[in-house]
């Protein structure tokens, strides 16, 4: 039977176009090979499948691990890039719709900071240090984010800035999947069986934050920038492993109260995953159960001395809607850096195009009843966290 045919995934397949498509023949690591094989097995339990749908998710992952190939060759390549120093990179975390991707977009208006960008998922290689960056490049990103919004659209309702196309900032989450630490949706669409849960890193997060650090220093090389602002909201629950690897960051940590947001949370699970999976899910348990595993999470870290670390400044979102540049600055005090004059200007400017406004597609009407849920049993749940942060 011929290998378009096939109705099951094969690591052993994929791995080869792979390695056949970037000529890094032998260069996967043993743990990133078990990853692959980890992550098929987990599709094809779930299966069956049709053909069509096998080959298409076939082509996601080899064109995630044929980028992820190309950097090994470029590691080999040019050794300097594992030389490259990372030093005091500010993380943005928090739990989504605090505020994260708002502080995240400004701070990247700094002309001296680097953040990953779609484009450098979807086309890493040659690292751009290395010259001018190819038109088509960018043009392949482009239409890899434009075949995502047409298959989901009303995710540009629900994360505005995601239509910013090769440009647009990405989270630190989809770093991750190019390693295959997780399945982040915007490339691994094709999944008809795709879960929440495939997003989020489930490995040794030291491990995970490693190769974080090896793109960085892909992305770094030869640019003559050294600064940078990421954003990982799941960062927050692993701050122990962030800050071994990275142990002179700064974390901004964006709160706002959970019976504000949690609502928000469901829907963009929901508009996504019934997108994938082309049928509605129960995502009233699923909201249920998920909210129950954040509390527990918060539980486990706010026992720990952790989060008075210094390496974390607390932010609330009113404090970041209210007064968004004053807010960068607050960043930029405790980072020990001036906010330009260049810097400050283009953040007003930011501010003031409405191509950024956040309701420039419309605004989604988030509801708890959709979901069967009780906004005031969220805030009853998490009302130390409101507490402990003056969130009311």
């Amino acid at each position: 039977m011929g290998g378009h045919l096939r109705d099951n995934l094969d690591a052993d397949e994929i791995l080869t176009l792979a390695e056949r498509e970037s000529g890094a023949y032998g260069l996967a690591e043993p743990a990133l090979v078990a990853r692959l094989a980890r992550l098929v097995d987990w599709i094809n339990e779930r299966g069956p499948y049709s053909p069509d749908q096998v080959w298409a998710m076939r082509d996601q992952f080899r064109a995630v691990l044929t980028n992820r190939l190309r950097v090994s060759l470029d590691r080999q390549r040019y050794p300097a890039i594992a030389e490259e120093t990372i030093e005091r990179p500010i993380f943005i975390i928090g739990f989504a719709r605090s505020g994260t991707t708002m502080l995240h977009s400004l701070l990247a208006e700094d002309p001296a900071v680097l953040s990953p960008q779609s484009w450098h998922m979807h086309s890493p290689s040659p690292p751009p240090g290395l010259g001018p960056i190819a038109s088509e490049r960018i043009a392949h990103s482009r239409r890899r984010v434009e075949a995502w919004m047409d298959f989901c659209p009303s995710h540009k309702l629900t994360h505005p800035y995601v239509d910013k196309g090769a440009y647009g900032l990405i989270e630190d989450e989809e770093l991750f999947s190019l390693d295959l630490h997780g399945a982040y949706p915007f490339h691994f669409y094709r999944v008809p069986t795709l879960e929440p849960g495939l997003v989020v890193p489930t490995e040794n997060q030291v491990e995970v934050f490693r190769f974080h650090k090896q793109m960085l220093q892909h992305l770094q090389w030869n640019t003559g920038k050294t600064r940078w602002a990421c954003k990982g909201p799941s960062a927050q629950m692993h701050l122990d492993a962030l800050f071994e690897v990275y142990p002179d960051a700064l974390c901004v940590w964006a709160h706002r109260p959970l019976g504000e947001i949690y609502a928000s949370n469901v829907a963009i699970r929901a508009i996504t995953y019934d997108a994938i999976r082309g049928y509605p899910g129960d995502w009233s348990s699923q909201a249920r159960s998920h909210v129950e595993g954040m509390k527990a999470a918060f539980d486990r870290l706010i026992a720990s001395d952790m989060i008075d670390d210094p390496r974390i400044l607390h932010l609330s979102f009113r404090e970041v809607a209210r007064d968004p540049l004053a807010a960068v600055r607050k960043v930029y005090e405790r980072y020990g850096e001036p906010v330009t004059p260049e810097f400050a200007a283009r953040v007003q400017a930011w501010l003031a195009d409405p191509e950024n406004a956040a309701d420039r597609f419309g605004r989604y009407p988030y509801s708890y009843e959709a979901f069967g849920l009780d906004r005031a049993w969220v805030e009853d749940l998490f009302g130390d966290y409101t507490q402990r942060f003056e969130l009311a």
